[in-house]
């Protein structure tokens, strides 16, 4: 009897110490996978690689979409897995959904003090150790011709600075639901032509 009481004790003792001892970022996480963001990166007004992304909105009469370079790759919550990494730790991004908020930190308004949000569908494949960069509108065109944005044209002194909240969702290749969100800064304004 006392060596079955002991052997419920040893037990109990390395639950708890399995327990205690998991990477907390796995008690959110259904996938063994997850998304690092290594870098979004603009375009200042001039054309230079910028971590603000520079937004005119109207260039020669006309309104172009504004794009970033995101720079993203897969990891393991586990960085020694038993069995080692397999394709199924790979993630497929499907969709991301970008949402501006005001930079000053009131309440987001779309359409009177940000552009309104949208989603983007992408099939980006991210194997787990290698970086994936590829390029992702942050402002569409049509924002430009709408409010906020809209008042600006023909002003070249005013700007909206807005902060550009990026959610991106997909799943590894077991089919489990994996998640990031960044951000980038947005100053939009009717900059001077060249």
């Amino acid at each position: 009897m006392r060596k079955m009481n002991n052997f419920k004790i040893v037990s109990l003792a390395v639950l708890v110490l399995l327990l205690l001892g998991c990477n907390p970022l796995e008690k959110n996480y259904k996938s063994n996978s997850f998304i690092i963001i290594e870098s979004i990166i603009g375009k200042d007004n001039l054309g230079n690689d910028s971590t603000v992304v520079f937004s005119d909105v109207v260039k020669g009469g006309v309104a172009y979409s504004d794009f970033a370079t995101v720079t993203l790759r897969a990891a393991l919550l586990d960085p020694n897995p038993i069995m080692g990494v397999s394709q199924y730790n790979d993630i497929m991004l499907t969709k991301c959904v970008i949402t501006y908020l005001p930079a000053d930190g009131s309440t987001p308004q779309e359409g009177v003090n940000v552009p309104a949000h949208y989603e983007v569908s992408l099939s980006q494949l991210l194997p787990v150790g290698s970086s994936v960069s590829f390029p992702l509108m942050i402002v569409r065109d049509v924002a430009k011709l709408n409010p906020p944005l809209s008042a600006l044209a023909g002003n070249s002194t005013a700007m909206l600075e807005c902060i550009a909240k990026i959610e991106f969702f997909g799943h590894d290749l077991r089919n489990r639901e994996v998640t990031q969100v960044g951000s980038i800064s947005v100053r939009f304004a009717d900059y001077l032509d060249e």
